[in-house]
């Protein structure tokens, strides 16, 4: 450097602390001219409110808990900060922060006269700017009032107003107050705001329970937190000698002793900082991402999505973290079985209260994580193809219009029975005719389509759409193999109607949500099954009856289920139920590059996969516990059904022409009707299917009490095959 450059940045640095020993000169004329009120009068106008300093107006962390409220999901915010009490504060930590920011601060005002003097003294006479001279209440009103002022951090008019508004926030709140907030809103590095937030962030304990070590190296953090940062190596070292000094400084102010400053001088806070860093660099864990943002989705439409952030809600949801954590490993394991031979690598799973609706468990990707997946993409929302699972849907509509069990089904002919739209088989076979039942178990696809076309498309549609399928459902024969996509939430909420009785169901997350006072701002409670009835109990119970005969292999519980698989093995689901708890499980093959879309699975069925995900998490889930039995409606009754019309028979039906089975008896006939000749079921050949006798009338419910008639053949010439169960 040149003689006149060192000459110049002498007189600069020496120019600097001139002037900052003239404004602690000037602290002192100023606290005396406030006395007269003379600068407030003048400064009156453009002064910031001090209302803004309570904490209140700090913005606070909204976190999510689990249903129990104590499990933490997440917690999001715009400045990481959970404000607490001082007396949630420990003393060492208070006592740590006052001995090296302000020593006597309990005894002066707002501004500490003979402390600015000095700092500007130290300054003047080692020519650099390094003894702070403001006080905690100085300081406060700097990190609230004054951050974004625009006005240069040493120019007099700033000083001023902070020597104004600092004198008037002694005037307002006891010092112990003062303190409070000031321990609040300071920051201490890596995005923490307040000690809460700091004694998590570095610890991973709460500020009440910090101890002398802990509490001495987080006080010196907020005099340059970026410089002092103790997850970096070098700042951590420079952490320490802070620390040391603010244990110096403790034991000057006779608030520790110098023996306990010594031990706490000493204690190896390395492994519990690594731990820390470890958990923040990784992203803390989340249970439930999916969830937390489909929470949060439902929250941004409620509430104005600032407040969110700034709020310090606390939101209490419907997840029950045991059955996550099943949930997760069912997925994740399962996922992992069948990647190599049928190349998975995405799946979902999701789990409701079949009674009020509440989610106890969503899972909505194999990988929140993964970019390859697409893993961010929650699964149990977005559409996609169910499938046969989707046919439940026609043949709970049959049963409400006088379909039997027993009713006969035409199981044969499907490349040529429904023009433009050839169906097959899942095993390329056709069994003739065989019964409703026996469909619906074996997933059968030509008899399916043939009975969605006899009961009538717009019929099944609407009870779907009843029970909350809300999605587009196209009014052509696929749609009951399942080729209108359905969201997985919606499709799982429809099956919890089966499993309830006949209600509506809409699935819900939240709870309750409070403000940071504690104030409920909003609460969810529904009652069990006070949903609108959308299905006779009858239906419901007889349609449960079959798909307890879908399950394969069988639970030591009852259940009930239904796979469904694409033709194109794109979607493989399994959805069933107890009388307790419903759940859906998916896989499917998702790839994001070149652009994103869905590969086969190599011939992967929903029985095989997600059903293998479902029996995993169902035997789990009940090792310890068994849900109830359904408990038949009075209105059902076990009674002879002519196998050839599915009706009640007389008692001169032929040996070997009827069959027991669950019947509604609102719905059926008044009187039997003769048996006739042999049934014409799968294996006995002979008689032909069709739609059963009209039913007495049952108004009030979708689909009920009308007269079935088969619909007019539809010609659909570009419809794709027939998917397949």
């Amino acid at each position: 450097m040149t003689r006149t450059r060192r000459a110049k940045a002498t007189r600069g640095g020496r120019g600097r602390l001139i002037r900052r020993s003239l404004l602690g000169l000037l602290a002192i004329t100023a606290a005396l001219t406030v006395a007269g009120g003379g600068l407030l009068y003048t400064y009156a106008g453009e002064l910031p409110s001090l209302d803004q300093v309570s904490a209140s107006a700090l913005p606070q962390s909204t976190r999510i808990y689990a249903r129990d409220g104590s499990t933490l999901l997440d917690e999001r915010f715009y400045e990481r900060r959970t404000v607490v009490p001082l007396h949630a504060v420990a003393w060492d930590l208070r006592h740590a922060t006052i001995a090296i920011e302000d020593r006597d601060f309990y005894s002066h005002g707002a501004v500490n006269p003979l402390r600015t003097l000095a700092a500007g003294i130290y300054d003047l006479a080692h020519r650099r700017a390094a003894q702070g001279g403001s006080t905690i209440s100085q300081q406060l009103v700097k990190n609230t009032l004054l951050q974004s002022s625009g006005v240069a951090p040493r120019s007099l008019d700033r000083k001023l107003k902070e020597l104004l508004l600092s004198m008037e926030l002694e005037r307002r709140y006891s010092k112990d107050q003062i303190l409070g907030l000031y321990l609040n809103t300071i920051f201490y590095g890596n995005g923490a705001f307040g000690i809460e937030s700091a004694s998590q962030t570095y610890f991973g304990v709460p500020a009440r329970s910090l101890d002398l070590a802990q509490a001495s190296l987080l006080a010196g953090l907020p005099q340059a937190p970026s410089a002092f940062d103790p997850f970096s190596g070098q700042g951590l070292a420079r952490a320490r000698a802070r620390q040391s000094a603010v244990l110096r400084s403790m034991v000057r102010d006779h608030y520790v002793s110098p023996q306990a400053a010594a031990r706490a001088a000493s204690e190896d806070l390395r492994p519990a900082l690594a731990r820390a860093h470890q958990a923040m660099a990784g992203g803390r864990p989340m249970l439930a991402p999916h969830f937390v943002d489909y929470v949060w989705s439902q929250l941004q439409q409620q509430f104005d999505p600032s407040f969110l952030l700034r709020g310090g809600l606390r939101i209490v949801t419907t997840l029950d973290a045991p059955t996550q954590a099943r949930a997760q490993q069912a997925l994740h394991d399962g996922v992992n079985r069948f990647a190599r031979g049928y190349r998975v690598n995405n799946g979902a799973m999701l789990v409701l209260d079949p009674h009020t609706g509440a989610i106890l468990a969503m899972v909505g990707s194999a990988d929140y994580f993964s970019q390859a997946i697409g893993g961010e993409v929650n699964y149990t929302v977005a559409p996609r193809q169910p499938g046969s699972s989707f046919k439940p849907y026609t043949y709970v509509t049959a049963l409400m219009n006088g379909w039997t069990p027993a009713s006969p089904l035409k199981d044969e002919n499907g490349a040529h029975a429904f023009p433009g739209y050839p169906v097959h088989d899942w095993d390329s076979r056709e069994l003739g005719v065989i019964s409703l039942r026996q469909s619906l178990q074996l997933s059968r696809n030509i008899s399916s389509v043939h009975l969605f076309q006899d009961v009538g498309m717009a019929r099944v549609l609407g009870v779907a759409r009843q029970l909350g399928i809300s999605t587009d459902l196209e009014s052509s024969l696929p749609t009951t193999l399942g080729a209108s996509p359905v969201s997985m939430i919606e499709h799982l909420a429809a099956y919890s109607a089966f499993a309830n009785g006949g209600t509506r169901v809409r699935p819900f997350g939240i709870i309750e949500v409070r403000d940071q006072d504690g104030a409920l701002l909003e609460r969810n409670d529904p009652k069990a099954d006070s949903g609108e009835r959308v299905l006779p109990r009858s239906a419901a119970y007889i349609l449960t009856d079959i798909l307890k005969g879908a399950v394969h292999p069988a639970l030591r519980v009852p259940v009930a289920a239904k796979s469904g698989t694409t033709t194109d093995f794109k979607d493989a689901w399994y959805v069933g139920y107890t009388s307790d708890l419903a759940v859906a499980a998916w896989m499917g093959r998702t790839v994001m590059t070149p652009t994103p879309h869905n590969e086969s699975m190599n011939g992967l069925w929903g029985e095989t996969g997600p059903g293998a995900v479902w029996h995993a998490f169902m035997t789990s889930y009940y090792s310890s516990r068994r849900p109830a039995d359904w408990t038949r409606p009075a209105e059902v009754i076990m009674q002879a059904l002519c196998k050839a019309t599915g009706q009640p028979a007389d008692s001169a039906a032929p040996a070997g022409s009827t069959v027991q089975e669950l019947t509604a008896s609102a719905g059926l006939p008044s009187t039997a009707a003769p048996c006739g000749g042999a049934a014409g079921v799968a294996g006995d050949g002979g008689a032909s299917a069709g739609p059963p006798p009209s039913p007495a009338a049952s108004p009030g419910l979708p689909g009920e009490g009308v007269t079935p008639s088969p619909s007019p053949l539809l010609i659909l010439p570009s419809i794709p095959p027939g998917l397949s169960g």
